[in-house]
């Protein structure tokens, strides 16, 4: 019995979630191709970009929808089985509330883990090509933007370089510094010099500048001698100089990971992509809160039994009620990110911060339910 009922209920849940979905991508894709159109029509895209554009950039869209999808589709199980008269028949064959709730909150686990597993598969790979194309047929300038400002880029043989302006249409960089390191992160050696220019028979050559060699262990400099042309080994062409600009929603978990330490191995501070790290994984749990909550103000909200009128508001209290309740969610998350990323808060707690006043009131409510 308990089976039969509980793939019932999950039934009707997927149906009102796959409904539901169905909407948001239809309202949000038109929004979007709208809020774009005239940038589009300007820099004469054509349809067979801008539809692979917006079909590639629904899986961002969508992970963001998908736990209030969850939610809607809860409260709207919830509402049709009371409409329905489904609810008060469970009740009087001692068929608890509580029962009817639990293979609800396993859909919200569920959902978890594919909202997990697409947020580190497909969707980055969609944005990434996604943005892609924007950057290609509309922004178009990707790397083909020919100067570079306030670049730090790590280079082969433990070498970082940083410049002030990076030419790449001259090949030439200004107010450039070449530091070498030992195994142990020491540092060796350091170049500095006003221009270099580079050609692909010569390689880099650097004007009027100063190379200063350290220490064994790199706190004092032991010789150092002016040039007015040097040359060293640098294997990077140009091109190779381009800093980084990986967006965090265009890189799995792994990807991110690996990108943080690479930047602040550079030395560039590392908060936000460190924030949103977090929030890649604490976000695909907003399914299970949203229903711990929603679910039972539900159950209390919602007349059980059938009939019309007024008792048809039952349920959209109950939705009204859990659509403020899933604001609040994003306004937590909201907030959590801000003092993450203004030192207030350490980046996870920053970012846990929802989750654990909601998952402390979602137990609470749920325990409630009889």
């Amino acid at each position: 019995m308990n089976t039969i009922l509980n793939r019932y209920i999950a039934k009707e849940f997927f149906k009102a979630f796959f409904f539901t979905i169905l909407i948001f991508t239809l309202v949000i894709q038109i929004g979007h191709l709208f809020d774009r159109l005239e940038v589009f029509m300007r820099n004469q895209v054509s349809w067979m970009i801008i539809i692979p554009y917006l079909f590639a950039m629904a899986p961002f869209w969508l992970i963001q929808a998908l736990p209030l999808c969850t939610l809607i589709a809860g409260v709207f199980t919830i509402g049709n089985m009371s409409q329905a008269g489904e609810l008060f028949c469970l009740n009087s064959s001692g068929i608890s509330s509580r029962q009817i709730l639990k293979p609800l909150l396993f859909v919200g686990i569920f959902l978890t883990v594919v909202t997990f597993f697409l947020g580190d598969t497909l969707m980055p790979r969609a944005t990434y090509y996604a943005r892609s194309l924007y950057r290609t047929y509309v922004d178009k300038v990707g790397l083909q933007k020919n100067d570079w400002y306030d670049i730090i880029v790590l280079a082969k043989n433990h070498k970082r370089i940083s410049a002030k302006h990076l030419d790449l249409e001259n090949n030439r960089i200004h107010i450039v510094t070449v530091e070498e390191y030992g195994d142990h992160l020491n540092l060796r050696q350091a170049l500095t010099a006003q221009t270099a220019e580079w050609s692909p028979e010569k390689g880099w050559i650097f004007y009027e500048g100063v190379v200063r060699l350290f220490s064994r262990d790199g706190n004092e400099i032991v010789e150092e001698e002016s040039f007015v042309t040097a040359q060293i080994d640098l294997p990077e062409k140009p091109s190779d100089l381009v800093p980084l600009q990986a967006m965090p929603e265009e890189l799995s978990l792994s990807e991110l990971k690996a990108y943080i330490a690479k930047i602040q191995n550079l030395g560039i501070p590392t908060l936000k992509e460190r924030v949103q790290y977090h929030l890649k994984i604490a976000f695909p749990f907003t399914h299970i809160l949203v229903l711990g909550i929603g679910l039972p103000i539900a159950f209390k909200t919602t007349p059980v039994g059938g009939g019309r009128g007024k008792k048809a508001f039952g349920r959209m209290k109950s939705l009204a009620i859990a659509l403020l309740i899933a604001f609040a969610y994003y306004t937590f998350v909201t907030m959590g990110q801000a003092l993450g990323e203004s030192r207030k808060m350490p980046p996870w707690a920053g970012i846990w911060l929802a989750n654990s006043i909601f998952l402390i009131a979602g137990i609470h409510l749920t325990r409630k339910v009889e």
